[in-house]
Parts: C-alpha cells; sequence; structure tokens
C-alpha cells in the first residue's frame, strides 16, 4: 500500500504495525516498533508519513553527503538505467561509467594509489583491502597476516570489517573475534587519555603504541595496519598533532602496509577530498564509500598502491554481482561533478567555521560540555557525567539529547559520551543555525 504524503494517523499506525511483523533493523530492538515512516526527501530534510519535518543533521549514516534529490545524480541514474541497467566485472567486460570512476577516483586519490577495486559497500571494500593485503603478501613469499586495528574503530558489519572493528558491535563484546589474526590497540583521545599533555608529545607517544605492538606481535608476522583518518562511529574524534605522520613512519620502518578507512571521510566531508590530506600522507590502499555517491546507489571500493597491483599481477581477485554497477558508477560521476564544480569544499569550510564557532562560543561554557571538536563537517560535543571532570556519561544521558532533539525536528546521532553532528555538505548557513538553534536549549536544560 503507497500511503500519500500527509496520510492520516490510522495509516501511519497501520504501516508501523506491518513494519513490526516482517522487518528487522539494523541497531533497533528487535520486536520493537519504529517510529517514522519516511516518504520524502527534499535537501537536508526527510519528511514522514504525518507531513513533519526533520533537519538530518547526522546526513544518516554520515553519508548523504549530497543530500536529497540532487539534480545531477537523479538526471544520470535516470539516463543509465535506460541504457545500460547492468553489466558483470568479471571476467572480460567493462563498461565506459566504471573507467570514467577509477579514472577519477586514481585522479582524486593521494600518491600513486592508481587502481580500483569496486564493491557495494565500505564494509565490502574493508574485506577486499584485507583480503587483497594478505594475498600480496602470500605473493611476496612472506607469511605476514596479522592485522592491526584499534579498540574504538568501527570499520563495517561483514566479517573481516567487523573483526577489524574493536568496539563491541550487536550488542557482542567478542564479535571483533571472529577471525583470528586480528590485533587491536587503543585509539587516540586527547580528551581523556591525553589530559594536561602537549598535543604533539600526546601525538607521538599514542602512535609509539603501533610500534610496540608490532614489536611484540613479531614485525614478519604483521601485514597491516587500518584506521579511520578520523574516528566515525567511535565518537568523532580527531587525531592528535603529528599523529598520522608519525604512523606513516612507522608503517614505513617495518614494512607493513597502511590502509587507511575513508570511508566516512571521504568526499570533502573533512574539507578535501580525503582526509589524508591534511596530514600530507599516503597511505598503501584507501577504502571508499559512502560519499562517493551520497548513496544513492549502493557504492564502495578500494583504492590500491601501484606498487601492490604489480605484485598482483596475473592473480584473479574475487568480488561481488553488483562490483562496479553501471547505476552506481553513473551517480558516482555525477557526484564528482558535484564536488568539482558545485563549491561543495569551499562550503564545507565556510559551514564548519560557522558551527564551530557557535560551538565554541555558546556550547563549551555549558557545565556538561567538556569539549568540541570537529573537522569539516564532521563535529562532536564531549558530554561528561558531573561538571568539571571528564568523567564519561551515562548512555542515557546522550540518548535523552538525541530523543529530545528529534522530537524538535532535529536527527543527530550519539555514542562513547559525543554527540555528533554531520550534515550534508549543502548545508546552508540558515541551516547551520536551525540545527544549533534546537540543540542549545536541549544541552543547556541537562543543567537543570
Amino acid at each position: 500500500m503507497n500511503i500519500p504524503f500527509g496520510a492520516h494517523q490510522s495509516d501511519l499506525t497501520q504501516d508501523i504495525a506491518r513494519d513490526l511483523a516482517h522487518v528487522l533493523h539494523p541497531n533497533h530492538a528487535v520486536q520493537e516498533p519504529v517510529d517514522f515512516i519516511i516518504h520524502r526527501a527534499e535537501g537536508i530534510r526527510l519528511f514522514d508519513a504525518e507531513g513533519r519535518s526533520f533537519i538530518d543533521g547526522r546526513s544518516q549514516l554520515n553519508c548523504v553527503n549530497l543530500g536529497y534529490g540532487h539534480e545531477r545524480l537523479v538526471r544520470a541514474v535516470q539516463e543509465q538505467v535506460a541504457e545500460l541497467p547492468y553489466l558483470s566485472m568479471f571476467y572480460q567486460f567493462s563498461h565506459p561509467g566504471v573507467i570514467e570512476c577509477a579514472e577519477r577516483l586514481a585522479a582524486a586519490a593521494p600518491g600513486d594509489l592508481e587502481q580500483v577495486l569496486f564493491t557495494t559497500s565500505g564494509s565490502e571494500g574493508i574485506e577486499m583491502a584485507l583480503a587483497l593485503t594478505r594475498l600480496y603478501w602470500s605473493r611476496m613469499g612472506r607469511n605476514r597476516t596479522k592485522i592491526i586495528s584499534r579498540y574504538t574503530g568501527y570499520h563495517g558489519a561483514t566479517s573481516g570489517a567487523v573483526s577489524a572493528t574493536g568496539m563491541a558491535m550487536g550488542g557482542q563484546s567478542s564479535m571483533q573475534r571472529l577471525i583470528a589474526g586480528h590485533v587491536h590497540i587503543p585509539a587516540p583521545d586527547l580528551f581523556r587519555d591525553g589530559a594536561g599533555m602537549d598535543p604533539e608529545d600526546y601525538g607521538a607517544r599514542a602512535a609509539e603504541q603501533l610500534a610496540q605492538t608490532i614489536e611484540l606481535e613479531g614485525p614478519d608476522s604483521v601485514a597491516a595496519f587500518i584506521a579511520e583518518p578520523v574516528l566515525g562511529v567511535g565518537g568523532y574524534v580527531p587525531p592528535p598533532p603529528g599523529y598520522w605522520q608519525r604512523v606513516r613512519e612507522i608503517c614505513d620502518h617495518y614494512g607493513v602496509l597502511l590502509i587507511l578507512d575513508e570511508v566516512m571521510t571521504g568526499f570533502h566531508r573533512t574539507g578535501p577530498r580525503f582526509a589524508a590530506e591534511h596530514w600530507g600522507i599516503v597511505p598503501d590502499m584507501l577504502v571508499v564509500g559512502k560519499g562517493i555517491n551520497s548513496c544513492y546507489v549502493p557504492c564502495g571500493g578500494v583504492v590500491i598502491r601501484q606498487g601492490i597491483t604489480d605484485v598482483l599481477a596475473g592473480a584473479k581477485l574475487p568480488g561481488f554481482t553488483h562490483s562496479g554497477h553501471p547505476l552506481a558508477m553513473a551517480a558516482s560521476n555525477a557526484a564528482f561533478d558535484a564536488y568539482d564544480q558545485d563549491g561543495i569544499e569551499d562550503n564545507v569550510a565556510r559551514i564548519s567555521t560557522l558551527m564551530m564557532a557557535r560551538l565554541r562560543a555558546e556550547f563549551l561554557p555549558l557545565p556538561y560540555v567538556g569539549q568540541v571538536e570537529g573537522i569539516g563537517l564532521m563535529m562532536a560535543l564531549e558530554l561528561v557525567a558531573t561538571p568539571g571532570t571528564r568523567e564519561r556519561p551515562e548512555d542515557a544521558m546522550l540518548q535523552g539529547v538525541v530523543r529530545a532533539a528529534l522530537e524538535k525536528g532535529l536527527i543527530l546521532r550519539a555514542r562513547n559520551g559525543r554527540i555528533a553532528l554531520c550534515p550534508p555538505l549543502i548545508t546552508t548557513e540558515a541551516d547551520a543555525h536551525a540545527m544549533l538553534d534546537i540543540l542549545y536549549p536541549l544541552i543547556r536544560d541537562l543543567a537543570q
């Protein structure tokens, strides 16, 4: 049944009941009903069955970079489905859209990352990066199989990606032990772990944990270090100064591959095309997804350094039915056009400056705000359990803010003591002020 916009409550109730009967929702309690049935979206707003509007302050899963109903992307998908709706990338076939998208990714990626293996999600991109890493070392005649990642890192929902993920997923504290050979180290957290330290000294100390772990595990056994440039699901935590440059040096010293998970941070989320540009580092592999086409069509991939693919020459690599799907490529190439021609990077800088200025001036003095951090449109408020301390609050406090914001028409995300803001990159100044105007009294009133 297609319920029209502005449906009556009885129709909404029926749809919620149907959803409860048949749909299982990730990250939502099983056999608990949903609250909203979204019928349409435009710009940075979602509209439910009753006509209520919600500002998407989290870009859904930090992925709808270009907002909803973007004309370039919609038109590209419409034209592509009429011309070539599907082609398998297996065996000896290719198509113009995938060639163009791979060329553009190679041109945008840092250093000599020249070739792309496409997938249908960031999680699958991680899987391919891990598989290619182990194949690379096998072809090199080296028994390097261990993967080092970080405890508060998040890399996806497939088995290898979950094993690299350090945080508990799905309520299971041992989910990351699914596959043997994964080792975890702490991620830097200047606010709590480095309190009182010089930021650069702390960055060096945090990076040295990688070197120490490689030594403890045995340098000849470690294949790669995989991490997000900025912690995403783990709380939107930016790295301390010097951290990534030192990590690159450590990987080079031990011959360990560096895999950057830019599924969340890529495509101008932090300002430049890829977050790696902030620190001038070149990874050995770079995993993409989400913002590659603003999630209009499922797409992901891994961009690989030429020296690695030289070693893999002649190998037959794994893939997926929808790898390089023509519709995904059409949407991705249209998104590249938008990123290149629509002033997206400049808008990110402008809106980030505006929002961070207000967050620091108005929110940081509030009793339960311990820290304000952000890079581009990836910002977070660090809340504290008790004013004047660095004690992490109970999750109930965070979720209370999220629920109250939702009632006011603002969608947020929260985890690890942090309220996160990651609106679409097309956000206007008026949109930015509207979000902060809703959020401010909710944070202020925590003291009451």
